[in-house]
């Protein structure tokens, strides 16, 4: 059986106006889950972009080891700024974002499924968790 809150993305993609408490509420075990497999695959994966107006690819989702505050430092997915020199800069979980930008978030997950997904394949095709990226994958469709 598949977990309540990925059926609940699939339901919300399918919307023309998804409700942000839900979107925030279904982005939070979302969030968990892939910090559990990214911190499994230990792969970088510059997914979709999710920037509002004319700059769609100003920030994007980015699975890496994040650095937070302080000394906290994670591997998971972030909206990661792509403005200025060198490495993305890490802004905010998916459940934190504006929601302005919950939406595009949202549409934006298929994509990012399959293209991380298919990284996971190539690089660890024996795990679980590149199993379980692919069939989230299939789950939200593409």
């Amino acid at each position: 059986m598949e977990s309540p809150f990925l059926l609940e993305l699939r339901r919300h993609l399918q919307e023309e106006t998804p409700r942000t408490e839900a979107l925030r509420a279904a982005f939070v075990p979302l969030d968990h889950l892939l910090a559990d497999i990214a911190t499994d695959q230990q792969i970088l994966y510059d997914g979709p972009g999710v920037g509002l107006g004319i700059q769609p690819n100003l920030h994007r989702l980015r699975i890496a080891q994040h650095h937070w505050t302080g000394s906290e430092r994670a591997w998971g997915l972030a909206v990661c700024s792509y403005a200025g020199q060198g490495e993305p800069r890490s802004e905010w979980r998916i459940a934190r974002a504006s929601r302005e930008r919950l939406p595009v978030i949202l549409r934006a997950l298929p994509e990012f499924f399959h293209g991380y997904a298919e990284m996971a394949l190539r690089e660890h095709p024996s795990r679980g968790s590149s199993r379980r990226l692919q069939e989230i994958a299939r789950l939200l469709g593409r």
